[in-house]
């Protein structure tokens, strides 16, 4: 959506504010949480839907019900002789698994068998909303369901659920993978809030009604979504990827994560965005490299 018509709805949003804030909160939580349409949406992403065909053939479609949705899993084989370990791999807000296969190629020819999941609102999953507590109870059956893994992967949005899902942090229960991968990730949900409400020139009284509409839906206040500092309180040994010219999820979350401890390895892939790093034969050389 451009940024007039966020603008647009903005300012009805704090137009309904003026009578209630809350009902304000809700219309804007509402938006927050609207996936977009799952199909490719541009000619790249329709070409690099269509050039992937092949490889999401190779895999075995399941799925698992989260919350009364049917939530697709693409477990794909090693190719050429596995190493007999498995990864879990999450893709990002707006994105699916079809259009990460660079990387999940790459991991399947070191070997790795990867289970791939399209959130829900994504790929071939169904549904039109997203929040965290939605996509870590989708994360936790899928790891029950298939695990345990040898290493969590996620790109953007799905780096940070993957944090979050590691460790417990809505739900109280940890799956602990034995390694993390986080590929140009958020850290924090305060800044994601920050940043959302920004773009949709939300007043002050708006945007804490957007936060309080969160906090109930996933049961926890948002300090509790403060990805680094699980990092630092389990020391589980974690890579972050991050170009510092990110437009979508700045460089202060990468830092942030770095500055977790010592667990922590920040790799700098300059260059390549927010979204061709995930693909990127510098991204798959430096995961095969942590994951051993």
């Amino acid at each position: 959506m451009d940024a007039g018509k966020l603008k647009m709805m903005g300012r009805g949003i704090n137009l309904v504010g003026r009578v209630s804030p809350r009902l304000a909160g809700r219309l804007a939580f509402t938006l927050f949480t609207r996936t977009r349409k799952p199909e490719p949406q541009t000619d790249k992403e329709r070409a690099l839907f269509a050039e992937s065909a092949p490889r999401m053939a190779e895999a075995r479609r399941e799925t698992v019900g989260v919350e009364g949705r049917q939530v697709s899993v693409h477990v794909f084989p090693p190719i050429g002789p596995g190493n007999g370990r498995r990864v879990m791999f999450t893709h990002g807000w707006g994105s699916r698994i079809a259009l990460t296969q660079g990387l999940v190629t790459g991991l399947r020819e070191a070997g790795f068998a990867v289970y791939a999941v399209d959130l829900p609102g994504h790929g071939d999953s169904p549904g039109r909303a997203l929040h965290a507590g939605i996509a870590i109870a989708t994360l936790a059956t899928v790891f029950q369901r298939f695990g345990p893994f040898d290493a969590m992967i996620g790109h953007s949005f799905g780096g940070y659920m993957t944090v979050l899902a590691a460790h417990g942090a809505l739900d109280g229960k940890p799956l602990s993978p034995p390694r993390i991968v986080l590929i140009a990730s958020p850290a924090d949900v305060r800044r994601v809030l920050r940043y959302f409400s920004k773009g949709l020139g939300l007043r002050d009284h708006v945007s804490s009604a957007l936060t309080a509409e969160l906090e109930r839906a996933t049961g926890r206040p948002v300090e509790a979504s403060f990805g680094p500092g699980y990092l630092a309180a389990s020391g589980a040994p974690t890579l972050v990827l991050h170009a510092a010219e990110d437009k979508e999820v700045g460089a202060d979350a990468a830092r942030a994560y770095a500055e977790a401890g010592p667990n922590v390895t920040l790799t700098w892939l300059d260059g390549l965005g927010h979204r061709r790093i995930v693909n990127s034969p510098e991204a798959i050389d430096a995961i095969t490299k942590f994951l051993g």
